[in-house]
């Protein structure tokens, strides 16, 4: 019997082990990170809806690295905004930097979209990390939306005083963009 569970809980190991290789190595099979940048974009942008809404951060990354690859070759990826802008509040640091460019660069095409980040942006402006603080008063002073002037007043106040000196200068890079 104790060896039935042994040979039982070894395969499961086992098989959790290569799953977890295989996830973890799926990355080396692509041809690098220029592939976000090949010219076949129409076959890309079916699944791209798919990344975004995935629940692996994994693959939310990899569509939002497509999304930034088809900006920087100028294609037009609004109709993606509320996809895209979900994602705000990922706890993944890196998914969140993505999110950030594209909403700068698209803020202006959907600003009612664009408010929905702004309570993300307010609760990042209290967290403990000052590059989370000083990135969320970047963006947030970079969104071209005139209706919240006041609150990216009000932030820029607040960050000024920060005992972090990095978002102290984030603050007063901020002032310019207000006006």
């Amino acid at each position: 019997m104790a060896f039935n569970n042994l040979a039982e809980n070894a395969e499961r190991l086992s098989r959790r082990i290569q799953e977890s290789f295989q996830e973890r190595t799926r990355d080396f099979t692509r041809s690098g990170q220029g592939s976000y940048l090949d010219a076949n974009d129409l076959d890309k942008t079916v699944n791209l809806s798919k990344l975004l809404d995935s629940a692996s951060e994994r693959e939310k990354l990899d569509g939002l690295k497509r999304i930034i690859a088809m900006i920087s070759k100028n294609r037009n990826v609004s109709a993606y905004f509320a996809q895209v802008i979900k994602n705000v509040a990922s706890p993944n640091l890196e998914i969140r930097k993505l999110v950030y460019i594209f909403l700068l660069r698209y803020a202006n095409v959907e600003p009612d979209l664009a408010l929905l980040s702004i309570n993300t942006f307010q609760k990042d402006l209290a967290d403990s990390n000052p590059l989370i603080r000083a990135m969320a008063l970047r963006v947030l002073s970079g969104i071209p939306v005139a209706s919240i002037g006041s609150i990216v007043a009000v932030a820029i106040r607040k960050c000024a005083a920060d005992s972090s000196p990095y978002v102290r200068r984030t603050a007063a890079l901020a002032i310019p963009k207000c006006y």
